[in-house]
């Protein structure tokens, strides 16, 4: 149940766009070993936001799932991520991680409780 949002001040194309969802859900794939089926992966480009009083490039991470690994390397990997696909410094970008329990998210009727 990963799911994985940007939201940026900047404006994509397209291509950035489809080809960055593309890297994102692999790395969720690599980071936590979940099933591809299960991942879910979002952009929102062109938000007006500011960090520090200043519309530099930024970013602003959700990332949700049940069970989370360490989160130092997960932050190192996403930032890493956002640098190479956007163009924007690690200092100019926030994540907050949340991990769900398993009772509390849902899917196909059901939730993920065992």
């Amino acid at each position: 149940m990963p799911y994985f949002r940007i939201s940026m001040n900047q404006l994509l194309s397209g291509e950035q766009k489809h080809k960055a969802l593309k890297a994102m859900h692999q790395l969720v794939v690599d980071e936590l070993k979940k099933p591809d089926r299960f991942v879910m992966t979002a952009i929102e480009d062109s938000k007006v936001m500011y960090f520090g009083l200043s519309d530099d490039p930024l970013a602003f991470v959700e990332f949700k799932s049940i069970g989370l690994p360490d989160t130092q390397k997960l932050s190192a990997a996403i930032c890493d991520l956002i640098a190479v696909e956007f163009d924007i410094k690690p200092d100019r970008v926030y994540i907050e991680f949340t991990d769900e329990p398993r009772n509390k998210f849902g899917h196909n009727r059901t939730t993920f409780e065992k």
